[in-house]
């Protein structure tokens, strides 16, 4: 798969300083953190300099939290122990949100939009807001020969 970085699991970040960044995870452990020498660096002050630790063992992804001030939190659960990846998951680390995508399988897009069916739990989309009606005063720029209301 090193071979071929297409197919390497992607985190992306998808919400906090560093949103639309990119990472591949290689087969070797990579360290999350702010400190400039971990393998991962994430510019978002509500890290720790060693935040987080994630690895590949075969096809399966693997992260700890590694004694965080904030936390390390995966779907909404915080990370207390090893916690192993399945693609679409979202990981949470101070201010950040990472999508984890293992094209291997694939059940998201690289941004975690699901393929599946929506889930009940999501909120429906807003309407959007009406179009306020102008009048056509007749004789100035723009106006139509008929006096009536533009959309």
């Amino acid at each position: 798969m090193e071979e071929h970085p297409q197919l390497m699991p992607l985190l992306t970040v998808a919400a906090g300083p560093m949103r639309g960044q990119r990472f591949r995870l290689p087969r070797r452990p990579q360290v999350i953190g702010r400190d400039p020498a971990v393998d991962i660096v994430v510019h978002d002050p509500h890290l720790s300099r060693r935040h987080v630790e994630i690895w590949r063992a075969g096809e399966v992804a693997s992260l700890v939290d590694l004694g965080s001030t904030n936390g390390t939190w995966v779907n909404d659960r915080r990370v207390t122990e090893v916690v192993r990846l399945s693609d679409g998951d979202v990981i949470r680390i101070g201010g950040s949100e990472l999508r984890f995508f293992d094209p291997g399988l694939a059940r998201t897009d690289p941004v975690g939009l699901s393929f599946e069916l929506p889930r009940q739990e999501r909120r429906p989309n807003r309407p959007l807001p009406a179009t306020v009606e102008t009048p056509v005063v007749p004789g100035q720029p723009g106006a139509a020969a008929v006096v009536g209301v533009r959309r």
